[in-house]
């Protein structure tokens, strides 16, 4: 009785497993190209995306990329520097917020600086943990912006060491320098 009881538990359990439904990823749909999707949020050079995890290819525990004059998102993933479309960029986050400089021309340096960063070293090697002042042949997200900032408008977001290692995203979220513009969903 207590193995026929199992197998039917069993097989009910399988049962439910296979006939749940699956989950399906609703499209990103951008109306307006100068704003971010679903929102009337603008789209400017130097604004900061940040993502507490992703939800396809990328599972990181914290993420963040930055608007280039094109209004691509560059980040860093271990195969290198990357651009997304702000589209397919939102595609890859659960949630992002949007964060853009207090002075608008600090973003469009720090995009300056992005370009020739992007340009240079689109094939940097990914390390967390290395130096945020060191060499640009070596990256990981939060340096990637850091150094756009740092070196591009003369501002250090979250008065970080050059020597600080593996810096999580949160800790560019500088009140001094940074405005919350809004969030994407």
């Amino acid at each position: 009785m207590k193995k026929r009881s199992l197998l039917i538990s069993i097989l009910a359990g399988m049962a439910l497993l296979l006939t749940r439904p699956k989950k399906v990823t609703a499209p990103v749909i951008q109306e307006d190209e100068a704003c971010y999707p679903g929102t009337n949020i603008k789209i400017k050079p130097g604004d900061l995306l940040f993502s507490p995890i992703g939800k396809s290819e990328s599972k990181y525990v914290g993420h963040v990329g930055i608007v280039n004059h094109e209004d691509k998102v560059v980040h860093s993933v271990p195969a290198g520097l990357i651009q997304d479309s702000v589209v397919n960029y939102c595609r890859k986050f659960r949630s992002i917020t949007v964060f853009a400089p207090k002075t608008p021309f600090l973003g469009i340096q720090a995009a300056d600086y992005l370009k020739t960063l992007y340009e240079k070293h689109s094939r940097a090697a990914y390390r967390v943990f290395t130096p945020l002042g060191s060499s640009d042949e070596v990256q990981y997200c939060t340096k990637t912006v850091w150094q756009c900032y740092m070196y591009g408008a003369d501002v250090n977001l979250g008065n970080l060491s050059k020597e600080a290692k593996a810096i999580h995203p949160q800790f560019l979220k500088d009140k001094k320098y940074l405005i919350k513009k809004g969030a994407i969903r």
